[in-house]
């Protein structure tokens, strides 16, 4: 491999980076795989147009996003192991310090795996209680960093606001994500855990929501100041779709399996039918806003995916030439569209729609597709050091 040092005769002279070297820039943003790849397993069990062999798909996939976990936390205590003073670097340095809410994300994917391809196989209780345990240890932990997080960052990196990084909103979607993983998991729970669980996440989801509406204006106005930014990094101009998207999954799981007449619930009967309407009508009015911001992400990106035409050669014979090269904010693409395509599906089974549903399905395709094409670069990138490489990773200082 080979990083662009001067030689005598002014070319690039390959050097050689050794394995340790590598692990040095094995940032936090590599985690951005496993969350997406979790959310594929999640998107595969709950696509609306079911055929046989897809659930077993949705377990390889889920299978498969545990292994690079693991590898995943392997490399990144290496990388703490061989150069200790990464670690403080990693949490309180722009951009990558925002990356490790990635970290968090793959453990709730995980968490709505569990619950997905294991408790309903699963004889006796002892999975549901696993997974009820993992949830409120999951939420205890997130609400620790995301305050947290906020402090470490305005006393040592303060952020301007119309430059705001779309890797920002990942420190708070680690918490909004509780939500989604109360939805997930509330239909399995007995009533007396049920409802707790179901408060806190409608509560969690209030509060990343919230935060996310505070975000939304400076990465709107930085946009509109600043341009579009580099071919590299647009795809992760997609990161603000999960915030309404997420929300929409959150509030119809949350009131689709509220228990009837228990606890304070028994002073509202009507509440098991009127909740889940209300919140079909909430996902409704903030569907068509995750489509604004999914559309503003699609636009500003095509210009920059097509390939330029290029003369090369005494022949002067024609060649594409790409205007982007992989970097991993292009895993942008997957993890906060795959809440945009399950709010979706949600939203037709509400209302019973065919034709809701089957744009949920085209939808499940085409990420599945983005998360393929983002897999194979992914892997492209660290064996030709694009990646995991000096000077090229989240750790380099940028603008925030």
């Amino acid at each position: 491999m080979s990083d662009g040092a001067q030689s005598e005769n002014g070319r690039d002279a390959p050097r050689k980076v050794g394995l340790r070297e590598r692990l040095a820039h094995f940032t936090w943003a590599n985690f951005a795989c496993t969350q997406s790849t979790g959310g594929i397993a999640i998107l595969l069990s709950e696509t609306p147009h079911q055929f046989h062999g897809l659930q077993t798909a949705g377990v390889a996939v889920f299978i498969l996003n545990l292994v690079l976990f693991t590898l995943f936390c392997g490399a990144m205590l290496a990388r703490f192991a061989l150069h200790p003073h990464m670690l403080r670097r990693s949490l309180t340095s722009p951009p990558e310090s925002f990356f490790f809410g990635c970290f968090w994300l793959s453990i709730a994917t995980a968490i709505i795996c569990i619950q997905r391809f294991g408790v309903p196989h699963t004889s006796g209780d002892w999975l549901v209680v696993a997974v009820r345990v993992l949830f409120w240890m999951y939420a205890a932990g997130t609400l620790i960093y995301a305050t947290t997080i906020w402090i470490v960052v305005a006393a040592m990196s303060p952020i301007k606001p119309l430059q705001i990084n779309p890797a920002v909103f990942l420190m708070i979607f680690n918490t909004m994500l509780t939500g989604t993983v109360a939805a997930s998991i509330a239909q399995s729970q007995p009533p007396v855990q049920r409802l707790p669980i179901i408060v806190a996440g409608v509560a969690y989801q209030g509060l990343g929501w919230i935060v996310s509406l505070i975000l939304l204006p400076w990465f709107v106005g930085g946009l509109l100041r600043n341009g579009l930014g580099a071919p590299d990094h647009r795809p992760g101009l997609f990161m603000p779709v999960g915030s309404p998207g997420y929300t929409i999954v959150s509030l119809i799981g949350c009131a689709r399996h509220v228990p009837r007449g228990y606890g304070f619930l028994t002073r509202f009967p009507s509440a098991e039918d009127v909740l889940p309407a209300v919140a079909a009508w909430i996902g409704i009015f903030l569907w068509l806003f995750t489509f604004w911001l999914f559309a503003i992400a699609l636009v500003a990106n095509i210009p920059v995916m097509i390939p330029i035409h290029v003369r090369k050669g005494r022949r002067s014979r024609l060649r594409f030439q790409p205007r982007m090269t992989f970097t991993l904010s292009w895993w942008g693409i997957v993890f906060p569209n795959v809440g945009f395509a399950f709010a979706t599906t949600m939203i037709g089974q509400e209302l019973q729609s065919s034709a809701v549903q089957w744009v949920a399905t085209a939808m499940t395709i085409l990420l599945f597709a983005a998360w393929l094409m983002d897999l194979w670069l992914h892997l492209k990138a660290l064996a030709t050091g694009q990646i995991m490489w000096p000077g090229k990773d989240e750790d380099m200082p940028k603008s925030s």
